[in-house]
């Protein structure tokens, strides 16, 4: 099960990371180190291939009992978007076979939280559909629906901060 989780962890980080950087010439790491798509092992996944981040797409929801992401890739950046995955999960995978310590690499605030959370017994539910990729983490635990609300509220306000910044000349 906790394989599972920090596979889904993976997906999920990249999901959650693609606005953040959804503009053309936006920074590439957020003023708290919430974001850093240089140097967070996930994240710098995203960044491999020019063009992905910036053009898609995401948003990022409460939901009653959690939180609702939903991302678009275009087709000519799928590929991209898929080996970005792999990666990430292979990473997962190597953390959770132990033979990787999460604690010796370098994570942006974002994906340590994130994975704290997923760790902690969300549910996961991902949609593929011809338009968008919807995922769902959900909890009956309000204490973890708290957690999912929160880490959206961060997300958003430095998702905001970053494109402000990005956007001053």
């Amino acid at each position: 099960m906790k394989k599972i989780a920090l596979i889904v962890v993976t997906l999920a980080c990249a999901i959650t990371l693609l606005v953040s950087v959804s503009w053309a010439g936006g920074p590439m790491k957020s003023d708290s180190g919430w974001f850093d798509f240089e140097n967070c092992v996930f994240c710098k996944n995203l960044t491999e291939d020019p063009g992905l981040l910036e053009n898609s797409t995401w948003e990022n929801h409460t939901i009653k009992n959690g939180s609702m992401n939903i991302m678009t890739v275009p087709p000519e950046y799928a590929e991209a978007m898929a080996t970005a995955e792999k990666k990430m999960a292979e990473l997962g995978n190597k953390i959770s076979t132990g033979e990787v310590n999460p604690m010796t690499m370098k994570m942006c605030g974002h994906c340590m939280s994130f994975g704290m959370i997923m760790m902690s017994g969300v549910d996961m539910e991902r949609v593929n559909s011809d338009v968008a990729i919807i995922t769902l983490m959900t909890s009956d635990d309000p204490a973890m629906v708290k957690r999912l609300h929160d880490q959206v509220k961060r997300d958003n306000e430095e998702m905001a901060l970053m494109a402000d910044h990005g956007h001053q000349h």
